[in-house]
């Protein structure tokens, strides 16, 4: 393969930046400290699903209510109203 000048160039290519970029996660200093990481990164990751459960709950009621009254999808994909920053009396275009 090194007889072929393209697969030689892609080949430093990449592995020059593989040196340059380093490891994308550092290996934590001791078994203690990656537990601790995981413990937290799955509370998070807990949170975030019971965050996801909640507004998808959400959506289904605004999804009721907009048939039960009959909104169509153009209004409720209408833009925000443009918001004048200049103005201080706190009214909106």
């Amino acid at each position: 393969m090194n007889a072929h000048e393209s697969i030689v160039t892609a080949y430093s290519v990449v592995k020059k930046g593989l040196r340059e970029v380093g490891p994308k996660n550092p290996r934590p200093g001791s078994i203690k400290t990656a537990a601790a990481r995981i413990a937290k990164l799955e509370r998070e990751l807990e949170q975030a699903k019971e965050e996801n459960r909640l507004l998808k709950q959400q959506f289904v009621i605004w999804q009721y209510n907009v048939y039960k009254h009959g909104l169509k999808e153009y209004q409720l994909n209408e833009p925000l109203p443009k918001i004048d920053r200049e103005r201080s009396d706190g009214a909106m275009k």
